[in-house]
Order: structure tokens, then sequence, then C-alpha cells
């Protein structure tokens, strides 16, 4: 009856309930464990989406850092010079070339593409730079910025088009010059027009789509316009896309239209030693100087801007981006001074037009 006692059987019960009760707790606390283990894991997931994916929609807008190293007002005055002539000279060569029935003829069709290319390339950009340095006018939204980088690569790739039939109407004139009024027709300007725009819009497009597809960790644009490459380097995962694409793009754009324009000088070249005549040879001078030298201001400011912004690391910043401005207005100002200079037609449509305008004044 001992064993039955009641303080033996609350000693009992108590044992039970502290068990019990230990058992219960250690229970809970192992469910309060995982249950923080999990929202942990959850927290960190959602920590991580925002990151790597939750960027795209934050950078609304990208700050254009230009040139934080110089006085920007140093570089004002000849941006804004630059800008001045290059629009003042090729409206003018437009005008020229329209109002002088003389001038009505396919090569001067495809100057006057040139020339109209001319302004929209060295407006697309510059006018922004002035702003930045002027203003501090840094910021520009991701739809601008991706607007202006499509622009810009296409206003280049046209002119490096207009160069490549203009090689082609050369090579006809002087290697073919009996069919070249049956060759070189309105028709085919017409075709050339069509071909230009169209080849280089439908190449061009992607560029800023695949710009825009990347998540980007950064706003800061190391530069004074929206440069492919500057952009890109931004994302936060890899551009191998773009940089596949890009140099795809500059291979079958770029390089193929300076191949074709070398193989067109080529044969203008061969036609000329086989002449054997000085005055064959000046009247192929006379007629390519011209071309020949805006070519190779073209080519090399494209060739001194990618060798500076990827070999020549040792170049500071800034230098670069100058570069890449130059690009977009050394062309523009160059092209109708040096057709205007050295071309004998067109300087005597431009007096003639002068001669009318003090006229009718």
């Amino acid at each position: 009856m001992a064993f039955f006692s009641p303080a033996r059987a609350e000693h009992m019960a108590s044992r039970i309930y502290d068990d019990v009760h230990a058992h219960l707790m250690l229970l809970m606390t192992q469910r309060t464990q995982q249950a923080w283990s999990c929202s942990s894991f959850a927290l960190a997931v959602n920590e991580t989406t925002a990151y790597s994916g939750g960027n795209t929609s934050k950078v609304t807008e990208f700050l254009l850092v230009c040139f934080p190293e110089v006085q920007g007002w140093y570089l004002v005055v000849p941006l804004m010079l630059c800008l001045v002539v290059a629009l003042v000279c090729n409206v003018a060569l437009l005008i020229v070339i329209c109002a002088e029935p003389r001038l009505h003829h396919p090569m001067y069709y495809f100057l006057a593409m040139l020339s109209f290319t001319d302004i929209l390339l060295c407006t697309v950009a510059t006018p922004k730079t002035v702003a930045i340095l002027v203003y501090e006018v840094k910021t520009i939204t991701t739809t601008a910025c991706f607007t202006q980088m499509f622009f810009i690569n296409l206003w280049s790739s046209m002119e490096s088009s207009i160069f490549l039939v203009m090689a082609y109407d050369r090579y006809v004139a002087i290697c073919c010059p009996l069919h070249y009024p049956s060759v070189v027709t309105n028709k085919l300007v017409l075709k050339a027009i069509v071909f230009i725009v169209a080849r280089n819009f439908v190449v061009m497009l992607p560029l800023p789509l695949i710009s825009a597809s990347l998540d980007y960790c950064s706003s800061l644009i190391p530069h004074c316009f929206c440069e492919t490459m500057s952009v890109e380097k931004l994302a936060c995962g890899s551009s191998s896309v773009g940089r596949i694409y890009n140099l795809v793009l500059f291979c079958i754009v770029g390089g193929s239209d300076l191949v074709f324009t070398i193989l067109s000088y080529s044969a203008i070249l061969r036609t000329v030693v086989k002449a054997r005549s000085c005055t064959a040879a000046f009247k192929a001078f006379r007629i390519c100087s011209s071309h020949l030298i805006l070519i190779c201001f073209f080519y090399c400011t494209i060739g001194t801007t990618i060798a500076s912004s990827q070999t020549l690391s040792g170049i500071p910043r800034h230098i670069h981006v100058l570069l890449a401005l130059l690009h977009h207005l050394v062309p523009p100002v160059f092209n109708p001074i040096i057709y205007g200079v050295m071309t004998k037609e067109i300087r005597e449509a431009t007096k003639r037009f002068l001669l009318k305008v003090k006229v009718h004044s």
C-alpha cells in the first residue's frame, strides 16, 4: 500500500507532467527554428531577386558623367563652333544643290544625302553634351538613352553606306564612262536610298533592344552620350550577346562597306594605270580626290575612337570621350567644305546662287 501512497502518486504525476512539458517545449523550439529558417531563406531569396532582377524597374534614368576631370567651359566653345559650322555648311550645300538645276545629277544627289546625314549625325548627341557642360543637365531617361543609341549607330552606318555608293559612282564614271548615263540613273539613286535606309535600320534596331533587355546595377554612364559599350558595361549580368552582335555588326556594315570601297578604288587605279595617260590620271584624281579625303576622315575618326576605347587603356578617360565626340563633328564639318572647295561645279553653282540672291535682294 505504500507503493500506492498519495505522496508517491503525486510525485510520479509531477515527473510525468515535467517530461511532457519538456517534450512539448522541445517540439515547439524545433518548429520555431524551422519556421525561422524558412522565413530567413525566403527573405534572402527576395533580396537576391530585388538585387539581380529588380534593378531594371529601379533604373528609370541614367546619369551622363561627361568631363568631370576638366572644366566644361573649355570645351563648350569648340563644340558649339564645330556644330554651327557643320550645320551652316551642310544646309548651304543642300540649298545650292536643290536650287541649281545643273547639279540635279546622281553624283550630287548622293552628296545631298551625305549632307543630310551629317546634319542628323552632328545633332543627335552634341546638343545634349553642351547642355551637360553648361547647365549640368546630366540625367537622361532610359527610353531617351536607348533611342539616342539607336540613332547614333544608324546615322554613322548610313554615312558609311553612302560612301560605298559614292565609290561605286566614281568607279562607273572612270572605268565605264560611256555606260555612266545608262547605269547611274535617278532610278538607281532611288534604289540606293531604299537600300541604305532599309539595311541600316534593320541591322541597327536590335542594338537598343538588346541593351534595353539587360538588368542594370548602376546608372552612371562614363560618357557624354549613350554609347553602346559604355551602357552595356553597367549591366549586372553578362552582356556577351550585345558584344557579339556589336562585333558582327561592325564586320557586316563597316567592314563590308570599307572592303567594297577599297575594291572600287583598286579597279579605278588599275584602269588609270592601264590607260598610261596623264590626262586620264588627272581626271581620275579630280573626280576622286574629295571623296577619298572624306573617306579618310570618316574611317580615321572611327578607327581612332575604337582603338582608344579598346586597346589604348593608358589614355585618360576624357580623351576617349572627346574622340567619340569628334567622330560626330569632324566629318560633318569637313565634308561640305572639302566638296565645296575641291569640286569646280559646286563652286560655280555657289557663285551663281549667291549672285541670284544678291540680284533679288
